[in-house]
């Protein structure tokens, strides 16, 4: 009886220790095994076959060449050229045509104020809103003598006749059959200090020649002494315009 159980502790004994052999051979194995593929296939650069190891994988550095220039297609080198040279021809003929025009107005401007006897001036005057006697082309002249003369209420008819007739060579109204005075100064505008030239001499006109009023001498005066103003006043609003 104890010998049966001797014996059959030592069978369990002896089938211990061949479990723990072989279990202990099979991570060897395991590793040999790995080993053998990895240095079959050889594929792999984080790899070291020779120290079994995990070595490390420096990447190249990669070479950006900057992108190639575009050439112009052939011909657009020469179509712009010659557009530039069209631009600056235009550019040069634009300065031209201003510089001229501007000498152009000056010679017109440094003309005295005194009306011309023209074919202009015949029909301006026919185009006056009150008859003006024939023949009488120099407006101005013509107030200048009635004044001498002390006849003011013919001075004033001629002066505010004179100062239309300018007025619509300068372009600042158009003279016309039927338009009144007043359309007259709302041509002018707003120009302040011009409107109240034209506005003094009006009043005096329409007073004399609308209401048969007597005009004197001081009153009269008072609208030929601005002469000069309007003179200036045209000119400087004339050159603004060009």
């Amino acid at each position: 009886m104890n010998r049966a159980i001797l014996l059959a502790c030592m069978v369990l004994l002896a089938q211990a220790f061949t479990s723990a052999s072989a279990a202990a051979r099979e991570p060897e194995e395991s590793v040999t095994a790995g080993q053998k593929a990895l240095q079959r296939w050889n594929k792999y650069p984080w790899y070291d076959a020779k120290h079994d190891d995990v070595q490390p994988v420096i990447l190249a550095e990669r070479k950006v060449e900057p992108p190639a220039e575009r050439e112009m297609p052939a011909g657009l080198g020469e179509m712009v050229q010659v557009l530039a040279r069209i631009g600056l021809a235009l550019l040069l003929a634009a300065i031209a045509f201003v510089l001229v025009r501007a000498f152009l107005m000056q010679q017109r401007d440094d003309l005295p104020l005194a009306a011309a006897s023209d074919d202009g001036d015949a029909a301006r005057i026919e185009s006056l809103p009150f008859p003006v006697a024939a023949g009488r082309l120099d407006l101005l002249a013509e107030a200048r003598r009635h004044y001498e003369a002390g006849n003011y209420e013919m001075a004033i008819i001629y002066l505010f006749s004179f100062q239309l007739v300018q007025l619509d060579k300068r372009q600042f109204i158009h003279l016309a059959k039927g338009k009144t005075n007043r359309q007259y100064l709302r041509e002018v505008g707003q120009r302040m200090p011009l409107l109240g030239v034209i506005e003094q001499t009006m009043v005096a006109f329409e007073d004399v020649f609308f209401g048969n009023r007597a005009l004197d001498r001081n009153r009269f005066q008072s609208c030929w002494t601005r002469l000069d103003e309007f003179e200036a006043l045209t000119a400087q609003v004339q050159k603004g315009h060009a």
